[in-house]
């Protein structure tokens, strides 16, 4: 993003290798990840982006920055002849204007929700933001008075993304906190079959399309157990979920032996395991 605002928005190439190779530092990282890394700075260059992207000395200046990390990408995977690579972009849950680089730059997006109603607030703002669906009459008339970004992306005639799919954090203690996800998964899962029936093209396209919102929910939700204690040690020490089963006690950063029992989290890793089958 320095480079970007260093007068280099217009790029076709880039003058060295932003990639990494991860198992090069983790050795239990596969051997076919690579890594491009964001840092907090990013944050601290929001506000320039956002200025450097109104330049009124360069029409095309919104366009330029916000496919830039997708021409970034497709420039490491020429150069490095990773034809058959799949890039994954972590987000900002925020309407950053980094973050919405990475959607322009993206051909799928895969939305991670909970079982709360911020969740649906939140898919309610994604319709809005990324597709100009406005949930009624009146926001839409404000939304007509004032420039967009999805006016801006019909402007440039840039793509959006497809979603791809919503898995659901199904954090389940008890019977009660189960009753409580499932009423409000119930809620997010209706709202977005409407956004279905209303525009399917705004989702991933299916050789059979649901006709229910059952069958809906079968082809784009997924649900994943929280992992509780393992998700913190896989982040803390960098070791893949997948591999938490080789071994049942783990030294965290700062000495503290942490024990995990391979059938606290066994439903889990299923749950995860048949989430990425379907990527």
């Amino acid at each position: 993003m320095d480079w970007l605002l260093s007068g280099n928005s217009g790029f076709t190439s880039i003058p060295s290798s932003y990639m990494t190779h991860v198992q090069r530092y983790n050795g239990e990282i596969a051997n076919n990840v690579y890594l491009i890394a964001g840092d907090s700075f990013l944050e601290s260059l929001s506000l320039a982006l956002n200025f450097a992207t109104m330049n009124p000395g360069n029409v095309n200046a919104w366009a330029e920055y916000v496919t830039a990390i997708r021409r970034l990408c497709d420039a490491e995977l020429t150069k490095t002849d990773f034809k058959d690579m799949t890039v994954f972009i972590d987000c900002n849950p925020s309407f950053s204007i980094y973050t919405q680089m990475a959607l322009v730059s993206s051909d799928q997006i895969v939305i991670p929700v909970m079982a709360d109603y911020s969740s649906l607030e939140g898919i309610k703002g994604i319709m809005m933001l990324l597709y100009g669906k406005y949930p009624s009459s009146a926001s839409k008339t404000y939304a007509d008075k004032v420039q967009t970004f999805n006016k801006q992306v019909n402007y440039f005639k840039l793509s959006l993304p497809k979603i791809f799919e919503l898995p659901f954090n199904n954090f389940t203690v008890n019977l009660g906190v189960a009753n409580a996800y499932g009423s409000i998964k119930n809620e997010i899962s209706a709202f977005a079959w409407h956004q279905y029936r209303s525009d399917p093209t705004i989702f991933t396209s299916v050789s059979t399309p649901p006709a229910t919102n059952k069958e809906w929910e079968k082809i784009f939700m997924s649900n994943v157990k929280d992992f509780h204690t393992s998700g913190k040690v896989s982040s803390s020490l960098g070791i893949p979920l997948h591999r938490l089963p080789g071994q049942t006690n783990y030294t965290m950063p700062d000495g503290t032996e942490i024990n995990i029992p391979k059938s606290n989290y066994n439903e889990s890793l299923k749950h995860l395991q048949k989430f990425v089958l379907k990527l």
